[in-house]
């Protein structure tokens, strides 16, 4: 049984409640002990050693082996779970080797105060046996020397249990192993933007059930092109090209394949973790839209600590590329008896379905150690991915200017949990879960709609070209309901089209596609495949896509503008085509932009769908539109055009020759009409 981490509280015994989960959130247990090195028994090499200042003595290990050993004896008195603490000192870093009544041995890494006449802590899971003397023994890996040991503290706590009445676990990893779990984490960090893929892969090592993400002094920028001096070392739940274009001018560097572990969308998330202390320095939980999208971008961080704050947890919300979700607006929690430096803390985040109001339908809730820290209504109806990170800010920054700072600096991860909960309340046995169904997924795209491609700036593979599998706003995760009520979100890849798939969107055909899930088992119980129902747009472009529906909406007298292309210069073949539901008799179009004169299209040519040949054929006419001084306003006007011949076809494609860009390099339009 694996044994958590927890901060001792002074009181005989504190129950704290986590609103809407319905269950003990933890148990504080008051014993606690701090043992002396030098009142231990030494062998063999290990000496005491004196200390200017008020700690008097150290234990200093000269020799490796456990010949050359300190040993420890404590008796618990409480609690089920404990932590060691040693305070220690060490000019370079060090590690030290332990048992507990010659169990096996176990390894802590990474001892360094900086100096020798600095002290530092260092805080590491044990496990004990409650009300029995157990004996700890200390001793150097071998062609080692250790650390200088001046006080080990003992204290216990009894922490949250696994599982939670009225909820179910969907995702978890208690780093019990020596690496990632690939199966769980994604061990890149944002990395299409690292031209050197390897600065983008975490530093860390797990030992004593943690996940300890770790910067050296050697430890590179991870993408100083757009990133300058910032060092990282991270690990998530998701990873595709061109994810979180902080900056909005980012280029794809390092092409990669894209990939999630874990996507969700609601539920109770909760970690036991440790920040790292330093300016310019900070630790981050945060979560990030997967961008299908584009506005499919919103970042929620749970939790930011900087390392010159010790008693602030602060919360912030970015909106980035999302109209409808929080921008700003963030708080933070602070409390003086705290240190989120040196202490291990539970860190919860609630994400509750229809629990806000009005625009902002649901609500997010943050917790620390059981106490709501603050909410926010919130209207994000996207699952998003995990993000663990470790920064530091060489240059300064907003996290404060650069101090210097005893390496390695360190982020430290005990568990990492994800519920959701249970309608009703009962939660089914484990063996009695099956899959009740899988949604289908229809999107609409344009018939002339491409994979994104990327050219890779990697070395060794300079120029090559990346062809993304999915076309852009296919949703790359299906939701999955079983039988207990709960509805999670499992990650899908979609094959790629073929031509003759093409050719079908392009003459209006639909297209399925049957998807696969490499984090859900076709063996689980009701599996079912996804599957994916491709329906073209009437309308296509091969220009700017974005909110070219718009043009066809009716609504003629709408001032905003609703579509746009930048003009650098105006593409050759620019073209907007609109397929009707059944032929169409066409006399002429109908135009309506703002300020026509100065961003509208000036000039065209009309191409139509020939059915028996099925290709487009050109009138062979160019129609210049009329705008008017009149128009040129916000309110903007409606000319008409009318054909040469009145056509009868079933789509129309509007082949644009030139256009008025006096604003911005920019043609700005409102509607198109058919009549």
């Amino acid at each position: 049984m694996k044994l958590k981490i927890c901060r001792f509280l002074s009181a005989a015994l504190v129950m704290v409640m986590l609103t809407g989960l319905g269950t003990a959130f933890a148990v504080f247990s008051e014993w606690s002990v701090r043992v002396e090195a030098e009142d231990g028994v030494m062998t063999g090499t290990v000496r005491t050693e004196n200390v200017i200042g008020d700690s008097g003595r150290t234990v200093s290990f000269i020799d490796n082996g456990p010949a050359n050993s300190l040993e420890l004896q404590v008796t618990p008195q409480g609690g089920t779970d404990y932590i060691m603490k040693l305070r220690y000192r060490s000019g370079e870093v060090r590690d030290l080797l332990y048992q507990i009544n010659g169990g096996p041995t176990s390894r802590i890494s990474g001892f360094n105060s900086g100096s020798w006449n600095t002290f530092a802590n260092m805080s590491v899971p044990v496990a004990l046996n409650p009300g029995q003397v157990n004996t700890v023994r200390f001793f150097a890996p071998d062609g080692e020397n250790g650390p200088g040991l001046d006080y080990v503290g003992f204290s216990a706590s009894d922490v949250p249990p696994v599982d939670k009445p009225g909820y179910r676990l969907i995702f978890q990893d208690e780093f019990e192993g020596e690496t990632l779990d690939d199966s769980r984490w994604v061990p890149q960090y944002l990395s299409s933007w690292a031209q050197k893929p390897e600065l983008a892969e975490p530093t860390y090592i797990m030992e004593n059930g943690l996940m300890r993400l770790q910067i050296f002094a050697e430890t590179q920028p991870w993408c100083p092109e757009y990133d300058g001096e910032t060092v990282v070392s991270g690990f998530t739940t998701g990873d595709r090209n061109a994810l979180h274009n902080w900056n909005g001018t980012n280029t794809v560097r390092n092409p990669v394949e894209m990939q999630a572990t874990h996507l969700n969308q609601y539920g109770y998330y909760e970690i036991r973790a440790k920040g790292q202390s330093g300016s310019a320095r900070h630790a981050a939980w945060w979560l990030l839209g997967f961008e299908d999208v584009p506005d499919e971008s919103a970042e929620i961080d749970i939790f930011e600590i900087l390392g010159n704050n010790s008693h602030k947890v602060p919360v912030n919300f970015h909106a980035w590329n999302d109209p409808d979700a929080p921008d700003g607006g963030g708080f933070s929690y602070t409390n003086r008896q705290m240190d989120f430096h040196e202490e291990f803390h539970i860190y919860g985040f609630n994400w509750i379905e229809g629990g806000g109001q009005g625009e902002a339908p649901d609500k997010m809730e943050f917790y620390v150690d059981g106490v709501k820290t603050g909410e926010r209504n919130v209207n994000i109806d996207y699952p998003v991915l995990q993000l663990f990170s470790l920064y530091e800010k060489r240059a300064g920054g907003w996290t404060g200017i650069w101090l210097p700072k005893p390496y390695p600096n360190t982020f430290d991860i005990d568990y990492v949990r994800v519920y959701k909960p249970v309608p009703g309340g009962q939660a089914l046995p484990k063996e009695q879960l099956a899959i009740a169904g899988v949604e289908a997924q229809e999107v609409m795209v344009l018939p002339s709609a491409r994979p994104a491609q990327y050219v890779s700036a990697v070395a060794g593979h300079e120029g090559e070209i990346f062809t993304e599998a999915h076309l852009p706003g296919v949703r790359s995760y299906v939701n999955v309901l079983y039988n207990d009520g709960v509805k999670t979100q499992e990650f899908v890849r979609w094959p790629a089209l073929s031509e003759e798939q093409y050719s079908r969107l392009r003459h209006g055909e639909t297209v399925m596609l049957e998807g696969i899930t490499p984090n859900l088992s076709a063996d689980a119980p009701g599996y079912q495949a996804p599957v994916l129902t491709l329906r073209p747009a009437p309308w296509d472009t091969n220009l700017n896509p974005k909110g070219i529906e718009n043009l066809f909406d009716g609504d003629t007298s709408s001032t905003p503008s609703c579509w746009t292309e930048t003009m650098e210069p105006m593409p050759q073949g620019g073209y907007i085509s609109f397929r009707f539901e059944e032929t169409k008799t066409v006399n002429g179009i109908r135009f309506s932009a703002n300020y026509g004169n100065g961003q509208g299209i000036r000039s065209c040519t009309l191409s139509f769908w020939d059915t028996q040949t099925g290709a487009w054929a050109d009138e062979g006419v160019e129609y210049t539109i009329p705008w008017t001084s009149a128009g040129d306003n916000e309110a903007g006007e409606t000319v008409l055009v009318p054909l040469a011949e009145p056509v009868v076809a079933q789509a129309v494609r509007i082949n644009i020759t030139s256009v008025n860009t006096h604003w911005e390099n920019k043609i700005v339009m409102r509607e198109i009409e058919f009549v």
